[in-house]
């Protein structure tokens, strides 16, 4: 994996903090790479300038992620020529392919020939090398000293080697994310990138595949075999594009959301944020934030079945008024039942202004009664509700709301999420206030 461009990042200029450790990691990076020139030689040209070329092109196709950067397949390549070779042959192959990718991929400037800011050509070359280096220095002192395996591949050391490489990929990725981003590193890496290992290991399989068709028919044999590794690129891309294009749903209907409310633009995307921030500070799995997210994001969709009159209504609303904006969360539930892809957040949405006692609606649900993702939207929405002017009444002041919803514990919010939402919400709301 290396990193691309994050929207959050875009807006950032580069900090001392993220100049120091880049810095740090390029000195690293040079000094191993003196070690591997006097400790190494390279023996097979031929292979170093195929699998340059086929580097270059691997990396000019990887897979922008969501914030984390992209991940690309070059590393099966990389993984390939460790156990060919030597360490120096290793990081010289993957070090081309990460500073020369083709210009003509990406217009929004994300890949191009020589990065742009240079540091992020700094980083990505530099913990190439240290994760190549290292990896292939591991490889070959345990093939050395463990008698074992194929004329190419020594199992044991390749396990190791490729655990090296994974540990130290992820660590100075989470850390660049953590500077970046200002947040924290253990989960960034537990959710971002532990879920990705068995991904790179399958590429590292591959790579092992790689080094059997060199090794045993030559140039004809790897090209042979790259193309299954392009093709899964392809695949693990559509999935990502599948991933996109179901958040770019949500946005569509938000957008209409607001059009119908436009006092309250922006409420939805802010509560989104707010439960995600909660949602990763009870330590959540990715697959339940994004459910969470999906949820905040349309919590508000039933309202396009209400009078734009009544949500509009700056005076007190009478009882059949009152009755009826009560009715958008059925009707929001509705809508997205009728959505296949969508049915696993319509009870979140149906149940976002039910209370912990029992005195919420629709259903009055109470307690237990209420999964831990309502629980999550219910205390983001109010809290956005609270520091939002509405046409009833002006907005609190954070520590006054976040007041109010410790206050509230054991009535209208879960207790046993209220200490940590506060903590996530004061992170949020300060950013967003940024």
């Amino acid at each position: 994996m290396d990193n691309t461009t994050y929207d959050k990042a875009k807006k950032k200029h580069i900090s001392k903090n993220l100049f120091i450790y880049i810095l740090l990691l390029a000195i690293t990076a040079s000094v191993l790479m003196v070690y591997l020139f006097k400790t190494y030689y390279i023996g097979d040209y031929t292979l170093l300038v195929v699998f340059s070329i086929l580097s270059i092109i691997a990396e000019t196709f990887l897979i922008p992620l969501p914030k984390i950067g992209a991940v690309s397949v070059s590393f099966a390549l990389t993984y390939s020529a460790i156990l060919l070779t030597n360490p120096l042959t290793a990081v010289l192959i993957t070090s081309i392919g990460v500073a020369f990718r083709f210009p003509f991929v990406d217009g929004r400037g994300r890949v191009h020939l020589f990065n742009n800011p240079i540091y992020k050509t700094i980083f990505n070359v530099s913990q190439y090398i240290v994760n190549s280096g290292i990896a292939g220095i591991v490889y070959v002192f345990l093939a050395k000293h463990l008698n074992m395996g194929f004329e190419f591949f020594n199992p044991f050391a390749g396990i190791a080697s490729l655990a090296v490489d994974i540990l130290l990929n992820t660590f100075f990725m989470s850390e660049l994310m953590h500077l970046l981003l200002k947040e924290d590193f253990t989960y960034i890496w537990k959710s971002n990138f532990f879920s990705m290992m068995v991904n790179v290991v399958l590429v590292g399989l591959l790579g092992i595949l790689l080094a059997f068709a060199y090794n045993s028919y030559g140039i004809g044999g790897l090209l042979l075999f790259f193309i299954p590794l392009l093709l899964a690129r392809y695949t693990f891309k559509l999935y990502l594009d599948m991933k996109k294009n179901y958040f770019d749903t949500m946005n569509v209907l938000v957008r209409a959301i607001e059009a119908n409310d436009p006092y309250t633009s922006g409420h939805s995307l802010r509560v989104s944020t707010y439960s995600e921030a909660i949602a990763k500070q009870l330590g959540l799995p990715e697959s339940k934030i994004d459910t969470i997210k999906s949820a905040a994001l349309l919590h508000d969709i039933g309202k396009i079945g209400i009078d734009k009159n009544i949500l509009h209504k700056s005076g007190k609303l009478e009882n059949e008024e009152l009755e009826t904006i009560k009715s958008h969360p059925e009707i929001g539930a509705n809508i997205i039942a009728d959505l296949s892809y969508l049915t696993n957040i319509a009870d979140i949405i149906r149940h976002h202004h039910e209370r912990y006692d029992g005195k919420g609606y629709p259903d009055g649900l109470s307690n237990g009664s209420i999964p831990l993702e309502t629980s999550i939207l219910i205390i983001a929405d109010s809290f956005d509700a609270m520091t939002t002017d509405r046409p009833y009444r002006d907005a609190l002041n954070m520590e006054d709301a976040l007041n109010e919803i410790k206050i509230n514990a054991g009535t209208q919010f879960n207790p046993d999420i209220v200490d940590d939402a506060i903590a996530a919400l004061r992170k949020a709301f300060i950013i967003l206030s940024e």
